[in-house]
Order: structure tokens, then sequence, then C-alpha cells
């Protein structure tokens, strides 16, 4: 498993690295491409949709909230959005939507959506990190899509309600105790 990040593609040398190790990756092997847009350290959001749609054309699953999904196929509404990742040749797109939960859709035009999971935000910091990481355990594992952003979205939570970053981050019991407590 690949996992790239949109940031890594905004200056060289790590453009040319991360557009290699995506493009050297075995055909339909697991790739995810985070679409963390961070408008900082790119010198036109013209330029990060073209690297990204680049990379794009390399992965298998593409990760993103609202507006770095906009930034990426230029589609800010989220059906259409993951439609549009989908169209830029990915199996699996999740889109990020905040307080309105995560969906995900893919490649046969299956949709699923995970609920928020209400917490008190004390830091959003490391709540990406999170649902990264989780949502890669899920997909590794073989879960399907709707179990899979159902767990990262209540890791992301865990993370969001703790004030540290990494520290923060949730054991695979945190995670399951808290999706329990909001199915009750």
């Amino acid at each position: 498993m690949l996992w790239a990040t949109v940031t890594g593609l905004c200056a060289e040398p790590s453009r040319t690295a991360t557009l290699d190790a995506l493009r050297w990756r075995p055909r339909g092997s697991l790739t995810v491409l985070d679409l963390d847009y961070r408008p900082m350290f790119w010198e036109s959001e013209r330029a990060a949709r073209h690297w990204t749609g680049e990379a794009l054309r390399h992965a298998t699953v593409a990760v993103g909230n609202l507006a770095e999904c906009e930034v990426a196929v230029g589609e800010r509404e989220p059906v259409r959005a993951a439609r549009a990742l989908v169209d830029r040749g990915v199996r699996l797109a999740v889109v990020k939507r905040g307080p309105d939960g995560v969906l995900a859709y893919d490649a046969a035009g299956a949709m699923v959506e995970a609920a928020p999971v209400p917490v008190e935000v004390v830091n959003g910091l490391g709540a990406g990190d999170a649902f990264g990481g989780a949502l890669c355990h899920g997909l590794l594992a073989g879960w399907e899509p709707a179990r899979a952003i159902g767990f990262a979205n209540a890791a992301g939570a865990v993370v969001a309600s703790r004030l540290a970053c990494a520290a923060a981050m949730p054991a695979h019991g945190e995670v399951a105790a808290l999706m329990r407590k909001e199915s009750a």
C-alpha cells in the first residue's frame, strides 16, 4: 500500500519523487491519494489541480474534504465531487464533509455514507491523520467501504475531541467503543 499526499506535489524535488512512487506502483495495488491542499505551498489552485490530476491517474483511492475536492476536480458538492474523482480513475472516492459525516462512492456507482460522530471539538489538528490511518487500516483489512469510512470518521472524531495531536491518536478499541456508543 502507498499513501501519498497532494502537499508532496507542490514543489520539486518532492513532486517528482511523489509522482515516481505513484507511477512505479503495481497497477491496481492499493494506492491512496490524500487531497491535502495547503494553499500557502502552491503558486495557484490551477497548478494544484494540474498536478493533482497527474497523481489521480495512478491512485486507487482519493480522500479529501469539500474544499480539497473542489481544488482537485472543480466540484464542491459531495456527490458530484466523488463522481468526478472516480471519473479521473480512482476506484473509491472518500469525501469528508465535517459535521455532515463522510461519503464514499466507488467505480461501480455504489455510494455509502457515515453519519457524523458528535464530539466536543477541542483541537482539529491530527483529526485528518487519524482518519487517514484508520481508513487505511480498514481498507487493508478488506472491510467494505461503509465500515472503513465509519471507523475512520470515528477515529478522526476521537482526535478532534482531544487537546494533543500525535499523542491523541486513538487505539483500535477506543474507536470501536465510540462507534458502539454512537450506535446504541
